[in-house]
């Protein structure tokens, strides 16, 4: 295996540092071409960490004080993205499962932060082994129901309680989408994301 020359990391260097932010802004100029989006910033990211590398100097011991500071600055850059992702993944509030007799079926309701709203959002999914079947979200502005609970009476009808006062119904079938309506109390804002 051939060492790599200054020229060579140089090249590396500007390759992955512009091409992670004209990946990015290819999804923007045409999200038809992107495939998901998770997997857009992924490879970003591990382009913009193969830039980051290519700053250490080897020629020099991994202690040196330069490669230590940039090694700091990769350790500290992918710790902060990781937080972020498990931030932004939520927790699961309520779950239930409905087994048929073929396969179970699942519902989560995840409740996930976002600061724009002062609340949190609930992702209610649906899902048959690892197969979403049918997803909403609900939100209120600032205000976020502290007790959610799941009913599921028969298998095509499910209802998520917020508070004991709002109640999200889902009707669905097979080969059908899914319809949700909100029970909103009288004199109660309604949640955000109405179907």
């Amino acid at each position: 295996m051939s060492r790599l020359t200054p020229s060579k990391i140089r090249i590396l260097r500007q390759a992955a540092l512009v091409g992670a932010p004209l990946l990015m802004l290819s999804s923007l100029v045409w999200p038809d071409l992107v495939t998901g989006q998770v997997t857009l910033r992924v490879v970003a990211l591990a382009l913009l960490l193969i830039g980051l590398l290519t700053f250490i100097d080897p020629s020099v011991q991994l202690r040196h004080p330069r490669n230590l500071a940039i090694i700091l600055i990769i350790v500290t850059f992918a710790a902060g993205i990781a937080g972020v992702f498990l931030w932004r993944a939520g927790r699961i509030v309520a779950a239930a499962t409905y087994n048929p007799g073929i396969a179970p079926f699942d519902i989560t309701v995840r409740e996930v932060p976002v600061p724009v709203t002062h609340s949190q959002h609930f992702i209610i999914t649906l899902k048959r082994g690892q197969y979403p079947v049918t997803s909403f979200r609900y939100f209120w502005l600032a205000y976020t129901p502290k007790r959610v609970r799941i009913e599921w009476p028969r298998l095509e009808l499910f209802k998520v309680i917020f508070d004991e006062r709002y109640v999200a119904t889902c009707s669905w079938s097979w080969g059908r989408e899914a319809t949700w309506t909100m029970l909103v109390p009288p004199g109660a804002p309604a949640p955000g994301d109405q179907p």
